[in-house]
C-alpha cells in the first residue's frame, strides 16, 4: 500500500491489518505500518496507534523504541492512562523507579480532574506504586498507596492481603484494622497464608487462609502428565523443585541434606529456577545434585513436561505457598508422588500435593485434621541440623553499641514475625533484668520507628534496645556469638535462623504453640535434648529468660551442651535423610 492509502485508513482498519501482518510472523512490518499511519494520518486516534506500536516494539525487545512511542502517544493525548501505566512499567524495567512512579501517580491523581481515568486504571496505578515501593522497602509509602487503592475499590483481595502484610512488616499492630468499606472480617478472610502464619496461632485459620488463597489464585485445571508411572528405575528418582537453591533461608538448609542422599539407591534431580548469585554456596548446592535442570526460562507447562520426561518418582516442592511458588507445575502432576517441604511451614491446601515432610514434635497427630497433606514423619527434626564452624567475631559488643558487661538478648528474626504480646513479653524481661539489653534487626525505617514507639509506650529506656543493621550470612553467624541468649518469636518461630543460632552455640528460648510453624524451633531443641528451653505460654517464656539471666552457670551449661554437641549435629542430616528415603521408597513401591 502507498503512504497516501495508509494515511486514509481508520484506526480499526489499521488495527485489523496490523494483526493480520503480525499473525503472518511479520511483526516488524506491523510496527512499520503503525509508524506510517501515525506520522501521516489526520485521525484524532493516532495516540492509540502509537500505543499499539509501543506494545509491539516492547514485545520485540525494543525498549527505547517502545518508550519513544508511548511518549509520543502521551504528547498527543496526556490523559491516556493506559499509556502512562505502560510507560511506568517500562521505566521500572529500566531501573528508573522514581520516574515510573511519577507516571503512575499522574493516573492516580486524575481522579481530581474533570476528565479522569476510570477507577479500574486508577487502582491499577496505585497498586503498581504499592508493589514497587514494597520492593524498595518503603513500606509506609506502599501502605499509603494501597490504602488509597482500597478506598477507591474495597473489593481487591490481592491489594488487601498485601496491605495487611505491609502493616506486619512495619510492626503496626494490630495489622488488621478496619477502614471504610473494608471490615476486619474481610481482612481476615483475605489475608495471605504467609501473613496468617505470623498473625494467629490457630491451625483452623491457617487452613482457611490457604484454602481461600488457592481457590482465589490457583484455580488451575488438573492434569496428569506422569501417565507412564509407576516407573521401573534401578534407582528411585527424587526431584527437588525450587527457586531458592542459593544463599536463601531455605537453600541454606539444604546442602548437608542433599549430600547425605544414598546415591546407590536414589538419583537426585534439581528443577531449578533460582537466582544465580555467584556464591560458593550456590555452587555447592548444584554439585550436590546428580542432575540440575534449569527451568528459569520455561513456563509452567514446559517445566512440568521436563519433570515428566525425566520420569521423576517423587517431586519435593520447596515453596508451598511462599513467595516464588509455581503451583501450576504441580497441578499438571508431572510426578506420581508430590510433597511439600521446608518452604512453607503450614498446609498448602493444594490438591496435587499428597504429603508434607515433618516430624512428630512439629506436627503432632492432633494437628493433622488441619492439613490437606498426609504427614511424612522423619526421625529427629524435620529441619536439617548441621555443624559449620563459626569464625571468631571480628567485632566487639562496643562496635555494635552493646554494653560489654550486659546480659545481651538477641532476636534476628524478620520483624513481621513480631506482635504485641511477644514484644510486651520482651519489654517485661527488660524491666525485670536490670543489666539486660535487647538486640534487634534494623530491618526497615518504618518498623524501627514503630518499635521505638512501643518501647516508649512500655516505659523502657530506648538505649535498652539496640538495632543492628543487616549483614552477610557469615558475619551474622559470627555476630551472634556476642549474645547470651536468643529470643525466639511466636507464632512464627525461627527456622533457618534457629539452626544457625544453635550451631553457633547460642542458647535459644522458644514458645511452642498450636501450629506447625509455632513448633519448628521447638522441634530443633527437642531433637538435641534441650526441652528445658521450650515453653508453651508467654508467662513461662518470660520467667525462663529472667531465670537464665540470674543463673549464668545454667546458661553456660546450655552453651557447653551446644558446643560439645557438634558431632550429633553432623550426624543429623544423614539420620533425617535415611528416614526420609525409607518412607519414600515404601511409597514408590506401593504405587
Amino acid at each position: 500500500m502507498q503512504v497516501e492509502d495508509i494515511s486514509q485508513l481508520r484506526l480499526d482498519q489499521v488495527i485489523q491489518l496490523a494483526e493480520q501482518i503480525q499473525k503472518a510472523g511479520r511483526t516488524a512490518d506491523a510496527i512499520a505500518l503503525y509508524t506510517l499511519w501515525t506520522q501521516n494520518s489526520p485521525s484524532t486516534d493516532r495516540h492509540i496507534g502509537l500505543f499499539n506500536q509501543g506494545v509491539m516494539q516492547l514485545n520485540m525487545g525494543d525498549i527505547d523504541g517502545a518508550e519513544h512511542a508511548y511518549r509520543l502517544s502521551l504528547d498527543l493525548y496526556p490523559g491516556f492512562a493506559q499509556a502512562r501505566i505502560n510507560l511506568g512499567l517500562l521505566l521500572e524495567r529500566k531501573g528508573l523507579f522514581d520516574e515510573a512512579m511519577l507516571q503512575w501517580s499522574q493516573v492516580a491523581a486524575s481522579g481530581y480532574l474533570q476528565v479522569a481515568a476510570n477507577v479500574e486504571l486508577q487502582t491499577l496505578a496505585l497498586n503498581h506504586i504499592g508493589r514497587l515501593q514494597e520492593q524498595l522497602k518503603h513500606y509506609d509509602l506502599a501502605e499509603h498507596a494501597l490504602t488509597q487503592s482500597l478506598q477507591l475499590n474495597p473489593r481487591q483481595s490481592d491489594a488487601l492481603q498485601h496491605w495487611v502484610h505491609l502493616r506486619s512488616k512495619q510492626c503496626k499492630w494490630p495489622a488488621m484494622q478496619a477502614m471504610p468499606g473494608v471490615s476486619v472480617n474481610a481482612m481476615l478472610t483475605g489475608t495471605s497464608p504467609l501473613a496468617m502464619l505470623a498473625l494467629h496461632d490457630d491451625p483452623a485459620l491457617q487452613l482457611m487462609a490457604a484454602q481461600s488463597f488457592v481457590q482465589r489464585k490457583f484455580n488451575l485445571p488438573t492434569q496428569r502428565l506422569c501417565v507412564n508411572a509407576p516407573y521401573q528405575h534401578e534407582r528411585i528418582r527424587i526431584g527437588y523443585l525450587s527457586g531458592d537453591l542459593c544463599t536463601h533461608a531455605v537453600g541454606l538448609l539444604m546442602a548437608d541434606l542433599l549430600e547425605a542422599h544414598d546415591r546407590s539407591q536414589f538419583e537426585i534431580y534439581a528443577f531449578d529456577y533460582s537466582i544465580e548469585d555467584g556464591s560458593e554456596y550456590r555452587q555447592r548446592l548444584k554439585n550436590a545434585f546428580d542432575h540440575v535442570v534449569d527451568i528459569r526460562a520455561l513456563d509452567d507447562a514446559q517445566a512440568a513436561a521436563e519433570i515428566a520426561h525425566a520420569e521423576i518418582d517423587v517431586l519435593l516442592d520447596l515453596h508451598g505457598l511462599s513467595s516464588g511458588a509455581r503451583p501450576g507445575i504441580l497441578s499438571m502432576q508431572p510426578a506420581p508422588l508430590q510433597g511439600t517441604y521446608l518452604g512453607f511451614i503450614g498446609t498448602t491446601a493444594l490438591p496435587w500435593v499428597q504429603f508434607v515432610v515433618t516430624d512428630r514434635f512439629a506436627l503432632p497427630e492432633a494437628l493433622t485434621p488441619y492439613f490437606s497433606e498426609k504427614p511424612l514423619y522423619v526421625d529427629g527434626s524435620f529441619l536439617p541440623l548441621n555443624h559449620t564452624p563459626t569464625p571468631p567475631c571480628s567485632q566487639s559488643r562496643t562496635d555494635l553499641g552493646l554494653p560489654e558487661d550486659a546480659f545481651v538478648m538477641a532476636c534476628f528474626n524478620n520483624v513481621y514475625k513480631f506482635n504485641t504480646e511477644m514484644f510486651a513479653t520482651w519489654m517485661n524481661i527488660l524491666k525485670r533484668v536490670d543489666d539486660a539489653v535487647l538486640c534487634l534487626l534494623d530491618d526497615n525505617a518504618s518498623a524501627t520507628r514503630e518499635l521505638k514507639k512501643q518501647i516508649a509506650y512500655h516505659g523502657v529506656p530506648l538505649d535498652r534496645v539496640v538495632f543492628a543493621k543487616r549483614t552477610s550470612h557469615p558475619e551474622y553467624r559470627a555476630r551472634m556469638q556476642l549474645a547470651d541468649v536468643f529470643l525466639d518469636t511466636t507464632p512464627y518461630n525461627s527456622g533457618s535462623t534457629a539452626r544457625d543460632v544453635l550451631d553457633c552455640g547460642l542458647p535459644m528460648v522458644t514458645l511452642s504453640g498450636r501450629t506447625f510453624v509455632s513448633r519448628m524451633a521447638g522441634s530443633l531443641l527437642h531433637s538435641i535434648g534441650l526441652d528445658e528451653l521450650i515453653t508453651d505460654n508467654h508467662a513461662d517464656y518470660e520467667n525462663l529468660v529472667v531465670d537464665l539471666a540470674a543463673d549464668r552457670a545454667r546458661l553456660a551449661s546450655y552453651r557447653h551442651h551446644l558446643i560439645q554437641g557438634h558431632k550429633l549435629r553432623e550426624a543429623a542430616p544423614a539420620k533425617l535423610v535415611r528416614s526420609l528415603e525409607t518412607q519414600l521408597k515404601q511409597m514408590v513401591q506401593a504405587l
